[in-house]
């Protein structure tokens, strides 16, 4: 099979416009966002996943800075800084093959958490899920969600108390499925 290579627009279930790319290679996937609420852009995203499904690289600019996170080869510590207008702020969080990056308003992160759980959670059941939360203040914050498969190709993802919570269907290959959808290849 062919890579995947291809952009597109959407619109969020929150009514924001979302322009993404996805480009398989050798080495893995990369994801592009870019956001705009109301004209404005309000998020841009750069998200790399290894061949595994493993996040490998995140660069995010939102209106509060810019970060930068990735894991260690040996997956044991994720770190990173965030830079905003006053200063720079280091990061470092333990990390394991089992934790995920959870982009609050992210389908690519969203899609890349349930592509590797998608094996091994049937109809009905739900995983719990270390992640590391981030949203657009760009204040990166250990948590634990759930997973909860509802149909072949919904779920429902939400915090331990239930506090946060994002929806999402995923298509036969995994990919997200959005409203208003256009897609398009990215080569000639």
């Amino acid at each position: 099979m062919a890579p995947i290579r291809r952009g597109g627009r959407a619109t969020t279930i929150d009514g924001e416009i979302l322009t993404w790319t996805e480009a398989e290679g050798t080495r893995g996937t990369r994801w592009r966002e870019a956001l705009q609420r109301d004209g404005t852009l309000i998020r841009s995203l750069l998200l790399e996943v290894s061949a595994a499904g493993r996040p490998t690289r995140l660069e995010m600019t939102t209106a509060a800075g810019l970060l930068t996170l990735h894991p260690e080869p040996d997956e044991s510590v994720l770190h990173g800084n965030v830079v905003r207008e006053d200063g720079v702020e280091h990061f470092a969080f333990a990390w394991g093959p089992d934790h995920e990056l959870l982009i609050l308003g992210s389908p690519a992160s969203a899609t890349i958490t349930l592509r590797r759980l998608a094996d091994g959670v049937v109809v009905g059941a739900t995983s719990p899920i270390d992640v590391l939360r981030i949203d657009d203040a760009l204040v990166p914050r250990p948590a634990r969600w759930t997973a909860e498969r509802v149909a072949r190709h919904a779920w429902h993802l939400r915090t331990i108390d239930g506090f946060e919570e994002r929806r999402l269907t995923i298509d036969d290959q995994g990919r997200p499925v959005l409203a208003d959808a256009l897609t398009w290849p990215l080569e000639a």
